[in-house]
């Protein structure tokens, strides 16, 4: 069938596949094996790692990862700690929990093997509508179409939808179904994520060198810069405070302690702090400090942005006989980038030091 008789989606289909064989972007959970598909572990991890995470923060963290842990069985038979210490800095830290119990559960059901049906995917820790069908289009070649950002953004353009991407999810499902492709969903999904990642981007669109731009609606009414129409901004942050305590004996080490499982940044190793409250006036003392908090001197204090609010941290700082503490966990002032800390814990601990 010649193209130009072809429907608007089975062009842009086509479109897409000979700009993907050009311009794809060279992703290090890309790499080829001998069926000419990605290898289903490095695709599912990379998923993990990317979901609130830039691709450009992420490759060299996965190069990282693959070579300390190169399969699934490798992953799996690790603990919490060691996933946790390698995920610091990429933030989102449940991601690293869920990463790993996930292998496990493949592991222990899956005989070692990435789960290449929906039903099975949606069972493991972390893995939403998305995710498996990224796995099952990308790894295995399944007939499917993930929606992620970029995906999201091509189709309200393409379409001209002039509402936020939120409230038109089921609409751009529904639009999704018409581009899945029976023999190249690994190619034709990237390909989509690609071109919105390089032509079709958030902010100011190359459409000067979109190929499919006379099929899109919002070029036509030169809306490209306005859709995906934005949502009003919320309302502000809240505010929380805490204070946190450099504790530095004889040896150049410093007291720590393992947060709770639960709540923000699980498990993680942190300096000790107080709880973290909306009213200042309402700070109480770390229990483990009491003894010695009239010894603390203010070093200064850290502003930290996290998803939901921002906290502000004042930093105190004594030096003490490691005796004093009997029983507790202490890091070498030289490890403090190599255990794994959290990224706010490293800041509060540079400007102690």
């Amino acid at each position: 069938m010649n193209l130009s008789k072809k429907n608007k989606e089975v062009l842009i289909q086509s479109i897409f596949l000979d700009w993907y064989k050009k311009n794809k972007r060279n992703l290090p959970w890309r790499k080829i094996q001998n069926n000419n598909l990605p290898n289903p572990y490095f695709v599912f991890v990379s998923e993990y790692m990317l979901q609130q995470t830039t691709v450009g923060t992420v490759i060299k963290r996965f190069n990282e990862f693959i070579l300390k842990w190169p399969s699934l069985d490798a992953l799996a038979s690790i603990s919490n700690t060691s996933i946790l210490s390698f995920w610091s800095g990429l933030g989102y830290y449940s991601r690293a929990t869920n990463l790993l119990k996930a292998a496990k559960i493949i592991k222990k059901n899956f005989n070692s093997k990435i789960p290449n049906t929906y039903e099975d995917l949606l069972l493991l820790p972390g893995v939403g509508d998305y995710t498996a069908k990224a796995v099952l289009g990308i790894a295995y070649n399944k007939p499917v179409m993930p929606l992620d950002a970029n995906i999201e953004r091509i189709l309200a353009r393409i379409y001209g939808f002039q509402s936020p991407l939120i409230k038109i999810k089921e609409k751009l499902k529904e639009k999704s179904y018409s581009f899945i492709s029976k023999n190249s969903s690994t190619n034709l999904i990237q390909a989509f994520m690609d071109y919105g990642s390089i032509i079709c981007k958030p902010r100011n669109p190359n459409c000067t060198n979109c190929s499919i731009k006379l099929k899109c609606v919002s070029y036509k009414k030169n809306l490209q810069n306005i859709i995906p129409i934005k949502v009003k901004p919320k309302s502000q942050k809240i505010k929380k405070y805490s204070r946190a305590y450099i504790v530095y004996n004889e040896n150049n080490e410093i007291l720590v302690r393992k947060r709770s499982s639960k709540g923000m940044l699980a498990s993680m190793l942190e300096v000790p702090n107080d709880n973290w409250v909306i009213n200042k006036n309402k700070l109480v003392h770390d229990k483990i400090i009491h003894k010695i908090k009239d010894k603390m001197q203010l070093k200064g204090s850290v502003a930290y942005s996290f998803s939901h609010f921002d906290l502000e941290t004042e930093v105190f700082f004594t030096k003490i006989k490691k005796n004093l503490f009997t029983n507790q966990k202490w890091i070498k002032k030289s490890n403090i980038n190599k255990i794994g800390l959290p990224t706010i814990m490293k800041k509060i601990i540079k400007v102690a030091l």
